[in-house]
């Protein structure tokens, strides 16, 4: 078994915010006061805590038919001020979550669930999230579909954008329900010479007569995808496996070594079959050095020898006495 020299590697764990988180309009303050303010009637605005996706309160909207404010039928919370306008540039992720009830109204014409809209007046926004029909859609200017996914009522859906701001070489990425859906796609997210600010809630037509809910959640802003949706960065990988130091060689637990191929036991080395050390069997003299031992040539070399010995004694001393009477 070879010794290895291993390494203590201390690994420091980041938690799931981040400094660079910027802002959040979660609603977990219980109230609207984290936003810039709101457009529409308050009543329609609601805390609740059931349902909510995270921390302990969401927001509930509500709109109906003739709730008309700022001359379009809206009821819509937003964040506008010099730190947080969208300008030239900018490069910032945006993660949120929304809810639309199993008896949301389905109709052909828009309905806009969150915007950037643009500092001037007149226009449809650069980006947007509207309800069309039985689809989600993220759109441009009103009328350039980006993408489009089936609306599936009475659950949760999570949002996770990133935009570059720009007027010229300005590009958009998606996450839908923990799947990256847009990469990279080029398109103008703030006209020239203007700035955006992010808008939610509901803002739809005014054609619409059902009653619609919607219930939002968790917005935050941030600069990298780790402050706003940690749970969508990739791990980095496992640290490689050590190096071995090059240490000194031992056996194994229950390996049994191999004998040195010109060992000689010494001459109080056990038999053949004893175990002298334990448990691995070491081998007489005379297996080891063949050299050493009686000439073969039978069953029993030493019993054979030592019987012709006798004899050539016995017969020279019986010479010896013939010549002495002689």
């Amino acid at each position: 078994m070879r010794l290895l020299a291993i390494p203590v590697t201390i690994l420091a764990l980041s938690g799931a915010a981040s400094a660079n988180v910027l802002w959040r309009g979660d609603y977990d303050t219980g109230d609207l006061s984290q936003w810039s303010g709101f457009q529409g009637i308050a009543s329609r605005f609601t805390m609740v805590q059931s349902p909510v996706r995270q921390g302990a309160y969401a927001l509930r909207l509500e709109l109906h038919q003739g709730d008309v404010t700022n001359s379009g039928t809206r009821n819509e919370v937003y964040l506008s001020n010099s730190q947080f306008n969208e300008v030239e540039g900018n490069d910032h992720w945006y993660a949120w979550s929304s809810l639309f009830p199993s008896d949301y109204p389905s109709d052909n014409s828009w309905q806009v669930f969150t915007q950037w809209h643009q500092s001037g007046l007149t226009g449809s926004p650069p980006v947007e999230f509207d309800v069309i029909g039985e689809e989600i859609q993220v759109a441009h200017n009103g009328d350039q579909v980006l993408w489009r996914t089936p609306l599936v009522r009475g659950v949760w859906h999570d949002f996770v954008v990133h935009i570059y701001w720009s007027s010229s070489n300005g590009y958009l990425e998606l996450y839908y329900d923990g799947t990256k859906v847009l990469n990279h796609l080029a398109v103008q997210t703030v006209p020239s010479g203007q700035y955006t600010y992010l808008k939610q809630g509901l803002y739809r037509n005014a054609s619409i007569s059902d009653v619609a809910v919607v219930y939002h959640d968790g917005m935050v802003i941030g600069t990298t995808l780790a402050d706003v949706a940690p749970q969508l960065v990739t791990p980095p990988p496992p640290p490689p496996a050590p190096v071995p130091d090059g240490g000194a060689d031992f056996p194994d637990a229950g390996t049994t070594p191999t004998p040195d191929a010109g060992a000689t036991a010494d001459a109080g080395t056990a038999p053949v079959g004893s175990s002298s050390d334990g448990g691995i069997i070491v081998q007489s003299a005379a297996v080891a050095n063949p050299s050493s031992a009686w000439p073969s040539g039978g069953c029993s070399h030493t019993g054979g020898s030592l019987s012709f010995l006798g004899v050539a004694a016995l017969a020279f001393a019986f010479r010896r006495f013939r010549r002495s009477r002689t």
